[in-house]
């Protein structure tokens, strides 16, 4: 499955050249700005006859009256009522426009009023309302938090019909009528499952015209508070690694924060699409992330050194045609040895070896006693090396590994907890963020999560059940040792138990829509088109998981999503 297959389809449809249109100015918003900056650059604009990209707020931009214009815009009512101002006071020829998801018939019948001067030629509804991060890997635009204000069970409702519409565009971009589960000790998991349920019933003009299938599509609707350790612990491996040190927002890292960098640096753009190192590399831990890199500089040493011996026209003809190779080369090594130099920076100032090691142990092993003794040593500052104390952890991090191990020992009978708050209370860790554990505890705590059959989220990436083949689905067991990459994500316990058809339907609710009612879920073949949805932020290490499924087994195709990308920080509440 790769989603920028679908989004190039869509936009090679808006940016079909006429003819007698030699160039052409795009005109978008919030959100389609960022949905076309994640699936195109400006330089394969620019070979499609797109001359100038504007805002369509952007009441100051010049009048072309000699160029036409291709809207690519969300029919939201703002949009609608910019556009309405646009068209009744033309700044171009004519308008193609592209709305990137359904639009209603009363926001249509606004524009038509607006368009005394018979100034549209087209308008069409395509299916690209949600941001393609990863070739298999989605997110909601525009969302922070989906959560209400009031009740933490409870959603946004601005947060809940940007997903829904996300999760429709993205079912009739893939062409997909699913069944619908979801997981039943959530009030969000139900009501957009529901409603997913009930916009594919309302839209059979949509909807009804898509191929059948012999087995039809999986949507699955998970809750992150079923799974509160992943998004905590630190991941190892490259793009994850980014996105929690140093953050990633669109594809783009900002690095302008950095002493001394050069102007094409301090904004960095991280997309397996155009960038083959990245796209090799960016499921790699950081040990063999090292490695990749000793090649790459070698390979790019022994280019430059051909191309240095020149000594004839042709050896000159050859450099010339070949330089901008060469310096597109020269500028992406410069951004991944940047990247990852601060990567490393970070995890020797934060003293992540210690801390993640800790952490893989809390999350993998049942060892009370010798967990705590090694949490005290880092939480109180008692460790010490060649005679001298150590530089202290940070606050933050201090308060995640005290989370993780609030969540693993909750229930048991030596939880030290609220004598380990007391002694950090007392020594000045700040209340607020203390409060920031007995919030996790009362949303994902264990009487919040659901408890499936065998299914637990300290779960051992090593076990002899998480790796092998499931009812001819292949898994890869990525342990080889390694002590900070133990732990595996729930999701893999789910969708093993799915692969076997043996979700409980007390636990996983299933939805059919008009026309699958005679699916049963009890299949022996497993199903092979899968849609996850995670209700309160999805992880890259989620994302790796599928991104690995669908690598290890051709005829699958698998693409997660969320309502937003987590980092630590965000899922604890620092930010």
């Amino acid at each position: 499955m790769d989603l920028y297959t679908v989004a190039q389809h869509y936009l090679d449809r808006i940016l079909e050249t006429d003819s007698a249109d030699k160039i052409r100015v795009l005109l978008l918003d919030k959100t389609t700005s960022a949905v076309i900056s994640m699936v195109t650059t400006q330089s394969e604009l620019l070979k499609k006859d797109v001359f100038l990209v504007d805002k369509l707020d952007n009441f100051q931009r010049d009048s072309l009256r000699n160029l036409s214009c291709i809207c690519f815009l969300e029919p939201s009512m703002e949009t609608i009522s910019n556009l309405s101002r646009e068209i009744a006071n033309p700044n171009y020829q004519k308008y193609d426009i592209f709305f990137n998801n359904s639009v209603s018939n009363s926001k249509l019948e606004r524009l038509a009023e607006s368009d005394d001067l018979e100034m549209i030629s087209k308008v069409v509804e395509i299916f690209m309302d949600y941001l393609v991060v990863n070739k298999a890997f989605f997110v909601v635009p525009n969302i922070v938090s989906p959560y209400g204000p009031l009740v933490r069970d409870s959603w946004h409702p601005s947060a809940f019909d940007q997903s829904l519409q996300s999760l429709m565009s993205l079912l009739l971009s893939l062409k997909y009528k699913p069944v619908i589960r979801y997981e039943t000790n959530s009030k969000m998991c139900a009501k957009l499952a529901n409603a997913v349920n009930f916009e594919i019933n309302s839209n059979q003009m949509l909807f009804g015209q898509l191929p059948l299938r012999d087995s039809p599509p999986s949507l699955l609707i998970l809750d992150r508070k079923n799974d509160p350790i992943t998004p905590l612990l630190f991941p190892w491996t490259y793009q994850a690694m980014i996105h929690e040190l140093l953050g990633i927002h669109n594809n783009t890292v900002n690095m302008s924060r950095v002493h001394n960098i050069s102007e094409e640096l301090k904004e960095v753009v991280v997309n397996e699409q155009t960038d083959q190192f990245y796209k090799e590399s960016m499921y790699l831990n950081f040990g063999d992330l090292s490695e990749s890199l000793k090649r790459f500089i070698e390979t790019y040493k022994t280019k430059t050194k051909t191309s240095s011996n020149i000594s004839s026209i042709t050896d000159m003809k050859f450099f010339l045609e070949n330089y901008p190779e060469f310096k597109k080369t020269s500028i992406n090594l410069s951004k991944h040895m940047l990247l990852s130099t601060e990567i490393d920076k970070k995890i020797n100032e934060l003293r992540l070896w210690e801390v993640g090691e800790l952490q893989q142990s809390l999350a993998t092993n049942d060892n009370s006693s010798g967990d705590l003794a090694e949490l005290e040593d880092l939480l109180f500052d008692r460790k010490v090396q060649n005679g001298a104390p150590v530089a202290p952890l940070s606050e933050d991090t201090k308060l995640k590994l005290l989370a993780v191990y609030a969540l693993r020992y909750e229930s048991h009978p030596s939880n030290q907890l609220s004598r380990l708050t007391r002694q950090l209370h007392q020594l000045g860790f700040p209340s607020h963020k203390l409060d920031l554990i007995k919030h996790l505890l009362q949303t994902s705590g264990a009487t919040q999560r659901l408890h499936d059959d065998g299914e637990s989220i300290f779960e051992k990436v090593s076990n002899s059940t998480m790796g092998g083949t499931v009812n001819g689905i292949s898994f890869k067991n990525n342990t080889d040792g390694n002590v900070y990459m133990q732990h595996s994500p729930r999701l893999k316990q789910v969708l093993m138990k799915l692969f076997k058809n043996k979700l409980n339907t007390k636990n996983y609710a299933l939805l059919k829509p008009n026309g699958l009612e005679a699916y049963t879920g009890n299949d022996k073949i497993p199903d092979q088109e899968l849609v996850i949805f995670i209700v309160g932020g999805v992880t890259y290490e989620e994302a790796r998981l599928v991104a690995e499924l669908n690598q290890l087994n051709p005829g699958l195709k698998i693409v997660i999503g969320g309502t937003h990308i987590l980092d630590s920080d965000t899922f604890i509440g620092l930010k």
